[in-house]
């Protein structure tokens, strides 16, 4: 999971460097530290292997784009969906007590007049 992670943050940087086209990042075979520094060095035509799927870097790093898009969405909606259920939870409640107001309001006044026919 941590290395999936390196793998995004360094892709992110996309800084040219050293490294083929045609060579190979084996992410299993390097430390963090070296897959951080082949990764930033390395172009986005290189391929990168990761659990035996063998991707360009530039491929890795617009799935792991679009997977991060999907989660915002998903973020975006259930706080969206809170947020109606807090509305109209606080609408209710505001609902309630207004009804308790008047209730004791009518009550109120009808004890004056009440008082005052006396």
């Amino acid at each position: 999971m941590l290395k999936t992670a390196i793998i995004v943050c360094a892709m992110s940087l996309a800084a040219s460097g050293s490294l083929h086209a045609a060579q190979t990042i084996e992410v299993e075979k390097l430390s963090k530290a070296e897959l951080l520094k082949a990764l930033q060095a390395a172009p986005d035509d290189t391929v990168i292997e990761f659990h035996g799927q063998s991707k360009t870097k530039a491929q890795w790093r617009s799935e792991a784009q679009a997977a991060q898009k999907l989660v915002l969405d998903k973020q975006k909606q259930a706080a969206a969906a809170a947020k109606a259920r807090f509305d109209a939870a606080n609408k209710a409640f505001r609902d309630q007590q207004d009804a308790a107001i008047a209730k004791q309001n009518a009550q109120a006044e009808a004890e004056f007049q009440a008082l005052g026919a006396q």
